[in-house]
């Protein structure tokens, strides 16, 4: 009878809410040539699809219990038994685990809905099932079957609070879109507008005569990938290289456009900020990119994979000096296996002296013990380096480090 508290560590409606708000962060960053042209209707059906939310769906016919184990349990609270105040009790008994099995998003049980108990049920929660450990005394064993039965009950009472607001959730998505994608559209055509106005012709006198395809202008591709049907490509280091350099200008391009807009992203924390890069990336790499994704021994905040390998590892940071940057190329380099050899650190700047911040991160960069040499970078906001792989000098990693500039009006 034991494990976590569940619908009892975040704000349901609150995470939805931060869901919605991702809808329409991925809006506003589509490339302005791909707005004007798309179908309205498609798009915002195919966003409400991406940024639904699964209710768990609990299948209590399905419940099953493990094998007991033999184990010694603490009667010393029992008040039927004689134990002395103070004196601690134990004596044979058994341990069980009870199984729910569910479909859905499992982090639903973490969330507390608008409408709730206090008294919520507890449980072990895995990707599709509920785990409830019962411990009982070899001469006083109780109901499973009730026991399971009632922790589903109760379990299936806070799903149906979870649920209306979910269904609420879902149900606002494709107006939320649709939404986003008339302000995204008449923004990109007012500026198309304003460009008109200006009375300049577009674009240097040698290029006016040319003629442009307009599919390549709109739907510009992102690098190729291999597929599973084609012969096997090495992703290191040709192909690797050219999706790494990819994955690079978008990360720029979305970096120039938050620093350009630094009020927006004022009251934004780094997960935030991280979904947006994400959203941008997903615009080129749909179902390779995530956030928080595992690998290898840690956490790290950006993983862009296809075909169970890493094309790409990001960490996502807040400028906290040259102490908080070492220790952020460390958390990084803790998280790569020894075949990811393209990296990224995105640090997030809110103090004014920009030159300041860069020349210290690159003196701290060049002394870390991992540092081999400079490479050419981009941009002058930007650093890139090779570095060594932990336990093995002779392994290299390219590693870029990206400075947006958002500084706060105090």
């Amino acid at each position: 009878m034991g494990g976590d508290l569940l619908f009892h560590d975040g704000d349901l409606r609150g995470t939805l809410q931060n869901i919605a708000a991702r809808l329409s962060a991925d809006v506003r960053m589509t490339p302005a040539d791909h707005v004007v042209p798309a179908d309205e209707e498609a798009w915002a059906e195919a966003l409400a699809e991406r940024y639904r939310v699964d209710a768990p769906i609990l299948h209590p016919e399905n419940i099953w219990q493990d094998q007991p184990q033999e184990v010694g349990v603490d009667v010393s609270h029992d008040w039927q038994r004689a134990v002395m105040p103070g004196e601690r009790a134990v004596i044979p008994g058994y341990r069980i685990g009870i199984h729910i099995p569910f479909d859905g998003d499992h982090g639903v049980f973490k969330l507390q809905a608008s409408q709730f108990s206090m008294n919520p049920p507890r449980a072990i929660v895995h990707e599709h099932e509920l785990v409830d450990v019962v411990e009982y005394p070899h001469d006083s064993p109780p109901d499973i079957k009730a026991h399971a039965q009632g922790l589903a009950n109760k379990v299936e009472q806070h799903l149906s609070w979870s649920r209306n607001d979910i269904d609420q959730h879902n149900a606002s998505l494709k107006q939320t879109a649709l939404q986003a994608i008339r302000v995204r559209r008449e923004q990109v055509e007012l500026h198309h507008k304003h460009i008109a106005e200006s009375g300049l012709p577009v674009g240097p006198l040698d290029q006016r005569d040319k003629t442009y395809i307009a599919e390549a202008l709109v739907r510009l591709p992102a690098p190729e990938l291999p597929h599973r049907d084609e012969e096997p490509v090495q992703l290191e280091p040709v192909l690797a290289e050219k999706v790494f350099e990819h994955i690079l200008s978008v990360i720029r391009a979305t970096g120039e456009m938050m620093a350009t807009s630094p009020a927006t992203y004022a009251d934004m924390g780094e997960e935030d900020r991280r979904q947006v890069l994400v959203a941008a990336l997903n615009t080129h790499y749909r179902g390779h990119t995530t956030a928080e994704a595992f690998n290898f021994t840690g956490r790290t905040d950006i993983l862009v994979r296809h075909e169970n390998r890493n094309l790409f590892i990001g960490e996502c940071k807040f400028w906290s000096g040259p102490q908080g940057f070492s220790e952020t190329i460390d958390q990084l380099l803790g998280y790569a296996a020894w075949r990811d050899t393209k990296l990224a650190v995105v640090m997030f700047i809110r103090q004014r002296d920009l030159t300041a911040v860069i020349e210290k991160a690159r003196g701290n960069l060049g002394e870390h013990v991992k540092f081999v040499e400079w490479r050419n970078a981009a941009t002058e906001i930007e650093l890139r380096a090779t570095v060594s792989w932990p336990g093995d000098d002779r392994r290299h990693a390219d590693l870029n480090v990206f400075f947006i500039h958002t500084p706060t009006t105090a």
